[in-house]
This record gives structure tokens, C-alpha cells and sequence, in this order.
């Protein structure tokens, strides 16, 4: 039986793994992250309980297209381009759905401006902020998430993958 001590550093194990994958993310891939952000639903009401995780990794996938077809025009997919980056799934106190994410990718400061990406989230689902990213402080919390029930994923475009490099 595990007693409490060594679960909670499995827990610390596992975050510190996550935050130095986050942190090295932008070496392994070849480009700096740009952007950082919270996003929020307006109304998560109608999201079903049940399926809630499927559901607003859908909706961020169709954000992140969304911003895709801004920077990269709307072949962005067929060219293999796209932004990357991580985010992390929560349930806010309100019991909202909440996104925390980081972004990165050729041209992305260039193609669109954080108000722009606020602006398509607002279109769509509900409340953003993003702000320029500054260190590594935002890629460290992303990683709370993985020891508190909640989901980091991580995406990127083909072109990106293909330039991936050894850690």
C-alpha cells in the first residue's frame, strides 16, 4: 500500500516531468512560444457533463483552426502549417470549463494579434485573455493542472512535427 509521502511525490515527479517537457518544448520543435492564454465559456450549461472533456477539446480545436486560418490562409492544413503549442483543461470553481494554453509557431506574432485571438474566441464561445509570453512561468503552471484531475494536451502542425529534434 502507498502511503501518502510517496504519492505525493509521484504527483511532484509528474509535474516536474510535464514542466520540463513544456519548458524544453520550444527546442525540440525550433521556434520560440508567442502567446499565452485563459479562455473561458459563456455559458457551460450546455455543455453535457458527461462527454465535457471531448466536447472542449473540440471547441479549442476549432479555435486553434480558426487562428490557423488568420496566420497560414484557409489551406493552412493541406500546406502543413499551423501554430503549436499546450493547453490545459480545468474545471473553474464556477464549474465552467476553463483553458490555460501557450502557443507557438512561424509567423504567429506576425499573422495575429493577441486581441485578434481574443476576438475569435469571443465570436465563438465565450471569454479570453491572451497576453505576449515571457518566460517560463506560464509553461510551469500549465503543469499544475496535471496533478489536480485535469488534462494537458499538446498539438502541432505537420511542418512542426517534422522538424522535431532530439531532447
Amino acid at each position: 500500500m502507498t502511503n501518502l509521502s510517496d504519492y505525493r511525490s509521484q504527483r511532484q515527479t509528474l509535474k516536474q516531468s510535464w514542466q520540463n517537457y513544456l519548458i524544453h518544448l520550444p527546442e525540440i520543435i525550433g521556434g520560440p512560444y508567442e502567446y499565452v492564454g485563459h479562455f473561458t465559456y459563456r455559458d457551460a450549461e450546455e455543455i453535457p457533463p458527461r462527454h465535457a472533456e471531448d466536447v472542449v477539446r473540440k471547441r479549442f480545436a476549432y479555435f486553434v483552426g480558426e487562428v490557423n486560418k488568420v496566420v497560414y490562409g484557409k489551406r493552412w492544413m493541406r500546406q502543413g502549417k499551423g501554430i503549436w503549442g499546450a493547453m490545459a483543461i480545468e474545471k473553474h470553481l464556477s464549474g465552467y470549463p476553463h483553458h490555460h494554453a501557450i502557443f507557438g509557431g512561424d509567423g504567429l506574432r506576425q499573422g495575429i494579434k493577441r486581441v485578434e485571438m481574443m476576438n475569435i474566441w469571443d465570436e465563438y464561445f465565450g471569454i479570453a485573455r491572451v497576453w505576449d509570453y515571457r518566460g517560463k512561468a506560464a509553461a510551469k503552471y500549465l503543469c499544475k493542472y496535471v496533478t489536480k484531475g485535469g488534462v494537458v494536451d499538446v498539438w502541432a502542425s505537420a511542418q512542426a512535427r517534422t522538424r522535431l529534434k532530439p531532447y
